[in-house]
């Protein structure tokens, strides 16, 4: 009786450990990151796709110079961004793990840029502005998150870049004149 009561909380405590964390004794904690930076990189992944695609709406809609200057540094600075962070999820060997945006309530749903993409012109930056606005600032706010519940250095230093660029590209999109 008492050899199958040490097996049983011995199995217990196996299962257990096993479910506490994504990280185990993975090269992601090896690397001193932490299950905050995983989740922060594989929903800002997504995230970030979803900005590409509505920032990519612009070269064919807009004929503003502003909004055009914007939408292509915003391009620039999340396919870098995009790259870094697969890079880390591919080295630590824990999985690209689409959470197709799920994780955290978004801010623009799909049906939302796909009416975006029916407008043009002055009409089109007036609903671009805003939305983008917003898919920005969802983004500051992850980034707050995982630099102060991350562990891994590089990630919260990544996190701290995003605040201050999507913080400026947010001040610039509202500079456009576009929203008005």
């Amino acid at each position: 009786m008492r050899a199958r009561l040490i097996v049983a909380v011995i199995g217990l405590m196996m299962s257990l450990s096993a479910c506490s964390s994504m990280l185990g004794d993975s090269a992601a904690s090896t690397a001193g990151a932490n299950d905050a930076d995983i989740v922060f990189l594989r929903d800002m992944i997504p995230h970030h796709e979803q900005t590409l695609e509505i920032s990519g709406l612009v070269g064919t809609r807009s004929k503003n110079a502003a909004v055009v200057e914007v939408a292509n540094a915003i391009t620039a600075e999340g396919s870098a961004e995009i790259s870094k962070m697969n890079g880390w999820l591919t080295e630590w060997k824990v999985g690209v793990t689409d959470s197709s945006h799920q994780a955290h309530e978004m801010v623009v749903a799909p049906k939302d840029v796909s009416v975006l993409g029916g407008y043009t012109g002055p009409q089109f930056d007036k609903q671009w502005s805003p939305l983008m606005v917003r898919h920005l600032q969802d983004g500051i706010k992850m980034a707050q998150e995982v630099e102060s519940a991350g562990t891994h250095a590089g990630v919260k230093a990544l996190a701290k870049e995003m605040i201050t660029v999507q913080t400026g590209l947010v001040t610039k999109i509202e500079g456009t004149g576009a929203a008005a």
